[in-house]
């Protein structure tokens, strides 16, 4: 998992812009449907000439359309809009950008799931926006919920934290060693315990290693990882592999 630059919203969440805040208050005024679900407004709304959400253009080139946990490659179709904070237990952030992250759907809809820190449990969380029209716990103000609130019992949010100082991947076990209470919750819930996801990286790993024992220019390699994702473990098992020859192991490993 690699750290990701938050980008700028696009004008239809934008609570700094009066005309489409205004909007957006009314989104959260007409916030369900008939059979009482939130509308899916991150996929429908703000649509360009291609038809395309900009919600999902913006979220999409912020992790260079990546997912944000596990680094797989995601097109527009493939992508689901996860709620860093879900949107189940705080619909008044259904539309809040900098609760929105892209995801493949592995990560969001069979690890991820619905998980909430028991710190926020059935806390009332509001964009700034509805702070005066609804009465909360807290207003979703990133940094003072995410380290003051939530710091101890929460994932990691890469838009927000610095992954590396939380867990460190570790080549020779394909898996993640926590530094923090933050990274050992968020190893488990991704990575250390999912079979799919070890038989993945065990692939990735013997692949980098024959590409490393054939020589394979750097060059070459990083053509591949660009085609397939997963950029951060790739380069992890590239280094290792890498130090593993120059040290005349690599043949007995």
């Amino acid at each position: 998992m690699k750290k990701i630059e938050r980008i700028s919203p696009p004008d239809c969440l934008n609570n700094c812009l009066k005309e489409f805040c205004k909007k957006k208050i009314g989104f959260y005024e007409n916030l369900r449907d008939n059979n009482g679900k939130i509308y899916p407004r991150w996929n429908t709304a703000c649509k360009n000439g291609r038809d395309v959400s900009q919600i999902r253009e913006r979220l999409l080139k912020m992790s260079s359309f990546t997912c944000v946990f596990c680094g797989e490659n995601i097109k527009n179709s493939e992508m689901d809009v996860d709620h860093y904070l879900p949107k189940s237990n705080f619909p008044h952030l259904a539309y809040c950008w900098d609760n929105m992250l892209p995801t493949c759907k592995l990560c969001n809809q069979t690890l991820k799931k619905n998980f909430i820190p028991a710190s926020l449990k059935d806390s009332v969380v509001v964009e700034d926006i509805l702070s005066d029209m609804i009465p909360c716990d807290y207003v979703y103000e990133k940094k003072h919920l995410l380290q003051d609130i939530a710091g101890e019992d929460r994932l990691l949010d890469p838009t927000f934290d610095e992954p590396e100082e939380h867990m460190e991947f570790i080549p020779e076990s394909y898996s993640y060693k926590a530094k923090t209470k933050i990274g050992r919750i968020t190893a488990r819930r991704f990575f250390n315990r999912h079979k799919e996801v070890a038989e993945k990286w065990e692939a990735i790993r013997s692949f980098i290693k024959d590409l490393v024992l054939n020589e394979t220019p750097k060059c070459t390699i990083a053509h591949y990882i660009k085609l397939h994702g997963r950029e951060y473990i790739c380069w992890k098992f590239y280094e290792y592999w890498c130090e593993e020859k120059e040290a005349g192991r690599i043949d007995r490993t």
